[in-house]
Order: C-alpha cells, then sequence, then structure tokens
C-alpha cells in the first residue's frame, strides 16, 4: 500500500468530487481556486491542502497552474496524524518542500515525497511548531498580528521566530504574513461581492489602496480588474 502521485492541470470547475482515499494538494506552478467540506480557499506556491478520505470538495484553476497530487490510502496514517490534517486542511509549505516539489513540474518523479510530508506536517514532525499559528492566522488574517504577538504563540523569542520563519519558510513573519493576507483578499475577490474596501480592511490593510499597491505588486493589476479577469 503506497502513496500514488500524478502532476494535473486545472481548468474550469468539474463540481464535487469524492473519493476513499486522502489526497495531498501541492502546487508547482500558479494557483487554485480549492474548496473543501465547507471551507474555500486560494491554492498558490506558498500553500496547499489536505482532503480527507470521502470528504466532498471542488476546485477551479486560473491560467496555467500545475500541481503535484498524493493520493494516500486512509491505512496508511494513524489516527492522531489523519485528525490533525483533518483540523487544518490548509498547508504552508516551508521552503524545503517547495524546492523539493520543482522537478514535478518537468515532470520528475519525487522519490521521498511521503516522508517528507509527514516530517513537515505530522504532530511530531520537526515543522509542527509553526503549523498552529499559521492555522491561527490563516483563519483570521484581518487581526493585528505584530511579530511579538506571533512569537507569544509559540513561546518563542522575537528573533527566534525571525530565524524559524527564515529555515522554514524562506521568508520573515511578517513576509508570511503579507502573503497569507493577499491570498485572502484574493479569494474574496473570486467568491464575494463584497466592496473591495470591506475586503481590504477585513483582509488585514489599513485602507483599499494598500491592496491596491499589492495587488500591483504581485499580479500587475487592480483587484477590481483581478476580480473581472477571474469572472
Amino acid at each position: 500500500m503506497q502513496p500514488e502521485q500524478h502532476l494535473r492541470r486545472y481548468g474550469t470547475s468539474t463540481g464535487l468530487d469524492r473519493h476513499p482515499y486522502a489526497q495531498w494538494v501541492l502546487p508547482v506552478r500558479g494557483e487554485l481556486q480549492f474548496e473543501v467540506g465547507a471551507q474555500g480557499g486560494r491554492l498558490d506556491l506558498l500553500q496547499g491542502a489536505f482532503v480527507a478520505p470521502g470528504e466532498p470538495h471542488a476546485q477551479q484553476g486560473r491560467g496555467d497552474n500545475g500541481f503535484v497530487i498524493l493520493d494516500c490510502p486512509a491505512g496508511l496514517f494513524d489516527d492522531a496524524t489523519l485528525e490533525r490534517l483533518c483540523r487544518q486542511r490548509w498547508l504552508p509549505l516551508p521552503a524545503e518542500l517547495r524546492r523539493a516539489l520543482q522537478p514535478a513540474g518537468q515532470g520528475m518523479p519525487l522519490p521521498g515525497l511521503w516522508p517528507r510530508l509527514l516530517r513537515h506536517f505530522a504532530g511530531d514532525g520537526s515543522g509542527a511548531r509553526l503549523q498552529g499559528l499559521c492555522a491561527a492566522i490563516q483563519a483570521s488574517p484581518g487581526q493585528a498580528w505584530p511579530v511579538a504577538r506571533m512569537a507569544a504563540h509559540v513561546g518563542l523569542s522575537e528573533s527566534r521566530l525571525h530565524a524559524v520563519f527564515l529555515r522554514e519558510f524562506g521568508l520573515s513573519p511578517q513576509g508570511w504574513l503579507s502573503a497569507c493576507r493577499l491570498r485572502w483578499a484574493k479569494d474574496q475577490l473570486r467568491r464575494s461581492d463584497a466592496p473591495i474596501s470591506a475586503i481590504a480592511l477585513a483582509a488585514g490593510y489599513s485602507e483599499q489602496s494598500a491592496l491596491t499597491r499589492a495587488m500591483r505588486r504581485e499580479c500587475g493589476q487592480s483587484p477590481a480588474a483581478w476580480r473581472r479577469s477571474d469572472a
């Protein structure tokens, strides 16, 4: 009983899907609108997702994209690991894992991917200490998240937290937070008709113009133009 690995590109939504095995969805390039259970989110190079066995999910690609899909029989997981992954769903991808995924974009196999994932996301894995903090930020990106609060959340000093984020994600804590907020805002622009100003404030931006600057830097478009192009 071994995981099966695939490389997939997603286009328009094909409706709800479900299967008896667990599935890891890991980006190699591009973005993906993703819904699992009753939760919706957006996957990009910094974030993947986990789908539990039998859980309904749907996805819709935008532009050029590629995702490593790892199908895992439920029997490969111990109960504690499966429960932890079901609670988290959205997976902040460490820099080491992102680098390991890149050869898949050229059609190359990824030996050892399964143990790498467990090392980062199982409860006793080396990257587990940041997962609770990342999940809390993803759940409430619009809250104030100064580095002092983030450090206290995981019981580290601010300088140590900075070093750990650089090691795990290749980003500073504030850099990771900025990426998280922008991802959340883009997801809301895609799925909500709420005013852009309201989305900006809910994502943690001081005003709509701050979101506009962030969108132009990353996407080369204003939020309004990006929303229209993503329709």
